[in-house]
């Protein structure tokens, strides 16, 4: 009984569309296509968000949510509000994942004017992949 319970507790957190497990595809930092703008994607209560990271807000200040609360629709692709700090208006917004470096940024002032952009992830160096710095030679006399 115990197994079952557990097997089907699985599977129900597998199928939701609002599970997203800590690796994610979509989370990290993405940098705007020919722009330094970028943005991190992370986990918000379940939903998606994403916060401006660079330029770097003033000092002193949070970065802006510019995703909010973003809910997975299909298995690639998430629906919510996108605040453009520019105009500080929000519009209705569509992110795709296009393939685990890749994706599509769609916001909609209204449900034809849309205007899509598209995003690379930035690689996230790990300990291993860090070139290691030269160290002096000293000579001692």
């Amino acid at each position: 009984m115990k197994t079952a319970t557990i097997f089907i507790l699985s599977g129900l957190a597998a199928a939701s569309p609002a599970f997203a497990g800590p690796t994610d595809p979509i989370y990290g930092v993405w940098v705007r296509d020919g722009h330094n703008q970028k943005l991190e994607f992370f986990d918000c209560e379940g939903h998606l968000c994403a916060r401006g990271v660079f330029p770097p807000p003033p000092p002193g200040a949070q970065p802006a949510l510019i995703l909010r609360y973003a809910a997975r629709t299909e298995p690639n692709r998430w629906k919510g509000d996108l605040f453009n700090p520019e105009n500080g208006k929000t519009y209705s917004g569509t992110i795709t994942l296009d393939s685990p470096t890749r994706l599509t940024l769609t916001g909609c002032l209204i449900a034809f004017l849309c205007q899509s952009e598209g995003w690379t992830k930035i690689p996230v160096e790990t300990p291993s992949q860090k070139t290691p710095t030269p160290r002096r030679r000293v000579n001692n006399p």
